[in-house]
């Protein structure tokens, strides 16, 4: 290696090291430093309003994350769509939950480490009977919420008939009542919705196979690159942090025994209280 070569690594280097500190463990934002994020109005209990305050699983796993590092959040709820123009435009440094899909890579940043794993099921009738195939989809009806994109495959397949509503409460209860064969949903979202509708959804359509499952992020605005990719960083470490220290796992379970017991009996949503980072 020439020394020119030598003197540009080590500047990449040194680079790399003040931009983000030589140990990813002491990155933290400045102390008079706000991220504006988008959090989704409609998602819950991914992150949606919940008698009339913003909750969410998602939503606690990213202020804990952003707390880990010392960054303070400035949340706007909004329609997701909304949600996506406002940070194309740099209005606002980041929105979520978002796929990684190749549109939005083209349009967004992305940090590396996922807040969650999602999954969309199929639910049909509790007495549909056999295994769902591939031919269900060209011989039965689908409720889907309005404006939302499931897989590439599913969406721009002319030959699924879909019934478009407005909520994932219509897409179950169109199937409970015999109106659409099946509803694809989210499968925490299903499993909040019916317990918490029980007299709308009855009976309770049930799972009967997995249309897809995926990563989501938090994406960030390309309007202003140095501070999203520091951004980006910020929120991998903070999230590596709270993995490691037990608080995404308490997280995850309480929401968990939340949605198992806690919505049928009444009991307030979680809500993640930071401490001292």
């Amino acid at each position: 290696m020439d020394l020119v070569r030598v003197a540009i690594v080590l500047f990449l280097f040194l680079f790399t090291a003040s931009a983000f500190g030589a140990d990813d463990v002491s990155l933290r934002c400045n102390p008079d430093e706000k991220v504006v994020l988008a959090a989704e109005d409609g998602f819950f209990p991914y992150t949606g309003v919940y008698e009339e305050e913003l909750r969410g699983f998602s939503l606690d796993i990213v202020s804990a994350a952003f707390e880990a590092v010392g960054c303070e959040l400035d949340l706007v709820q909004m329609p997701y769509s909304r949600c996506l123009r406002e940070v194309q435009s740099g209005r606002i440094d980041g929105c979520f939950n978002t796929t990684d899909s190749s549109e939005n890579l083209q349009k967004y940043m992305f940090h590396k480490e996922p807040l969650f794993r999602g999954r969309i099921l199929v639910y049909g009738p509790p007495s549909f009977q056999g295994t769902f195939t591939e031919k269900e989809f060209e011989k039965a009806t689908f409720s889907v919420v309005r404006g939302y994109t499931y897989t590439d495959a599913f969406d721009n397949n002319p030959r699924i008939r879909k019934i478009e509503v407005e909520t994932d409460l219509q897409t179950l209860a169109l199937v409970s009542r015999g109106r659409a064969d099946f509803a694809v949903v989210y499968e925490k979202v299903a499993q909040f919705q019916i317990g918490n509708n029980a007299d709308k959804i009855s009976p309770a359509p049930r799972p009967v196979s997995e249309l897809v499952d995926f990563d989501l992020f938090v994406c960030f605005s390309k309007a202003d690159a140095a501070r999203s990719v520091w951004l980006a960083r910020a929120l991998d470490v903070g999230l590596a942090k709270i993995r490691g220290n037990g608080v995404y796992a308490a997280i995850e379970a309480t929401w968990e025994e939340w949605l198992n017991s806690g919505v049928g009996a009444g009991r307030p949503a979680p809500h993640w209280i930071g401490g001292s980072s």
